[in-house]
C-alpha cells in the first residue's frame, strides 16, 4: 500500500483565515485520506472552508469519468460529500462545516472511491482554507440557518442534478428578519423538459428556493418553511443540526422534504445575492462555470443535438441568444424574436408554442436558438409579441381578455456565450416602457 503525508503551512490572520498549502511526501496517511488537519477555536463560531482541488482525467460530460468525490469528516463523523465537477481543472469549492464549540477540532478529507466515477484516479487537493465566522459577523445568522441537503437517492452514482451554488436573501421588517435560501442545480431530470427550460427560463439548470426562516432580532425562530413537492410551501417540522435544517431532495424536479435521508449530503457555503432588480440567472452570469457544467451534463445525458426539438433535445447552449427582460403579464404570454443581418428568417423564443411563452412577471430570462455560427453582432432586429393564454370561450373570458396584456419595463441583457461558456458583452438594447395588448407585435430594436 502507498502512504502519503501532508506537510502544511498554516496562515492565521485577524479576519479568522486559517490556510494551508499542501504537498505530498511518501508516508504517514493511507492514500484514501487526502488531508487531515486540526484547528482550534476560542469562541463558538460557524466554520466555512475553501477547498482548491482537481480530479485528473475527469470530465463532467463523459460517462464513467464524471468526477471524483471527496468525503469530509468533522471530528471523526461524516459531514458532507464534495463532487469535483470541474474535473481536471483546478477549482475552488466552497464548503460549510457548520457550528463548532470552543476547543480543538479535526477535519479529514477522504477520497471516496465508491462514490467516484469508475475511471478517474485519485483527486489532488492543492489548497485548503478555513474561515471562522463569529456571532458579531453579519454573515453569522445566514450561515447559522443554511440548509444541509441530502442528495436525491436516484442521483447517487449517476452524477446528475447536483447542487452547484446556494445563495440567500435577507428581508428586514421592524421586528423580524427573514432569510430565504435558493439553490442552482446542474439540471433537473423531471418536470419541465429541456427545450421548455430554455424558452421559459433561459437555462437548463434548475433553480429552486429551498428554505425560508423568520427570526426575532435575538435570533429566535418564529417561522420556518420549505418548498415541498409540487412546489408547495410547507411548514418545516424536520430535524436540525444546530440551527441547520436537514432537507432531502425528494422529487425529480428537485423539490424537498423535511423527512428522510440518503447516504450522500451537501453543505454548500451560501453566498449573498439580491434578486430584487435582476433575474436569478444573473448569478449564473457571475459564476459562468455553471453554464459549462450545465452543457456538459446535457451532453452526457444525450440532450444535445444539431437542432432544437420539442422535448429534451436542444442545440449547443452556445448557439442561443440569452435575453433578460423586466415585464408584467396579465392573462397573457410574452415571446421574443430576433432576425439576423442578411437573412429573412425570424427566430423565436416560444418556438410557436403557447406553453413556451413567458407568463410570469418580474425579471425574466429566455433564450432563442440561432443557426450554427451566428454571432451577437449579426443580430439586427428584435421584436416583442403578446398573446392571450387559454381559451377565449369560457364565461366572462371576453371581459378578462379585454384587460389582458404585457407591460415590458426594460430589456436588461442580450448576449451569447463564448467558446468557454462565458457570457459575452450585452448588445446595447435599451427601451422605454411599453404596454402591449394581446395580439400586439412590436419591433423594439434597432
Amino acid at each position: 500500500m502507498r502512504w502519503r503525508h501532508w506537510a502544511c503551512v498554516w496562515i492565521v490572520s485577524a479576519g479568522g483565515i486559517l490556510g494551508l498549502h499542501a504537498r505530498a511526501s511518501a508516508w504517514d496517511v493511507p492514500e484514501e485520506m487526502l488531508l487531515e488537519r486540526t484547528f482550534r477555536v476560542d469562541a463558538e463560531a460557524e466554520v466555512v472552508a475553501e477547498l482548491r482541488a482537481r480530479s485528473p482525467e475527469a470530465n463532467w460530460g463523459e460517462a464513467g469519468r464524471e468526477a471524483a468525490v471527496l468525503t469530509v469528516l468533522l471530528n471523526g463523523r461524516y459531514h458532507q460529500d464534495v463532487v469535483l465537477f470541474a474535473g481536471a481543472e483546478s477549482f475552488r469549492y466552497a464548503l460549510h462545516l457548520g457550528r463548532v464549540r470552543p476547543g480543538a477540532h479535526t477535519v479529514r478529507v477522504m477520497w471516496n472511491r465508491a462514490r467516484s466515477a469508475p475511471r478517474v484516479p485519485a483527486p489532488v487537493i492543492e489548497e485548503f482554507t478555513l474561515h471562522l465566522v463569529s456571532r458579531a459577523d453579519p454573515e453569522f445568522l445566514p450561515l447559522t440557518h443554511s440548509p444541509i441537503l441530502y442528495a436525491r437517492p436516484n442521483t447517487i452514482g449517476r452524477f446528475s442534478d447536483i447542487p452547484l451554488l446556494m445563495w440567500y436573501e435577507v428581508t428586514r421588517a421592524p421586528e423580524t428578519l427573514t432569510i430565504r435560501y435558493s439553490v442552482i442545480f446542474s439540471n433537473e431530470d423531471g418536470g419541465t423538459e429541456t427545450s421548455a427550460l430554455m424558452a421559459r427560463w433561459g437555462r437548463a439548470t434548475d433553480i429552486e428556493w429551498v428554505y425560508a426562516v423568520t427570526l426575532t432580532p435575538t435570533g429566535r425562530i418564529l417561522d420556518a418553511r420549505y418548498q415541498g413537492p409540487r412546489h408547495r410551501t410547507r411548514r418545516f417540522r424536520g430535524r436540525r443540526e444546530g440551527d441547520h435544517p436537514l432537507l432531502l431532495v425528494a422529487s425529480d424536479n428537485n423539490n424537498f422534504s423535511d423527512r428522510g435521508r440518503s447516504p450522500m449530503r451537501f453543505a454548500l457555503r451560501p453566498i449573498p445575492f439580491d434578486t430584487s432588480a435582476v433575474a436569478r440567472e444573473e448569478l449564473m452570469d457571475q459564476y459562468p462555470w455553471t453554464y459549462r457544467i450545465m452543457a456538459e451534463e446535457l451532453k452526457r445525458e444525450g440532450k444535445l443535438g444539431s437542432t432544437v426539438r420539442i422535448g429534451e433535445c436542444i442545440p449547443d447552449p452556445r448557439r442561443y441568444v440569452y435575453i433578460e427582460i423586466a415585464a408584467d403579464q396579465r392573462d397573457a404570454g410574452l415571446s421574443l424574436a430576433v432576425k439576423l443581418a442578411g437573412g429573412r428568417m425570424w427566430y423565436t423564443s416560444d418556438l410557436g408554442l403557447a406553453y413556451f411563452k413567458l407568463e410570469r412577471s418580474g425579471f425574466l430570462r429566455t433564450a432563442i436558438p440561432l443557426p450554427e455560427g451566428a454571432t451577437a453582432s449579426q443580430i439586427e432586429r428584435l421584436l416583442l409579441r403578446c398573446d392571450a393564454l387559454g381559451d377565449p370561450r369560457p364565461p366572462r373570458a371576453e371581459e378578462r381578455f379585454a384587460l389582458a396584456g404585457c407591460f415590458v419595463r426594460n430589456i436588461r441583457k442580450v448576449f451569447l456565450l463564448d467558446s468557454e461558456f462565458r457570457p459575452g458583452p450585452s448588445l446595447p438594447i435599451r427601451i422605454d416602457p411599453i404596454r402591449l395588448r394581446i395580439g400586439d407585435l412590436v419591433e423594439v430594436w434597432p
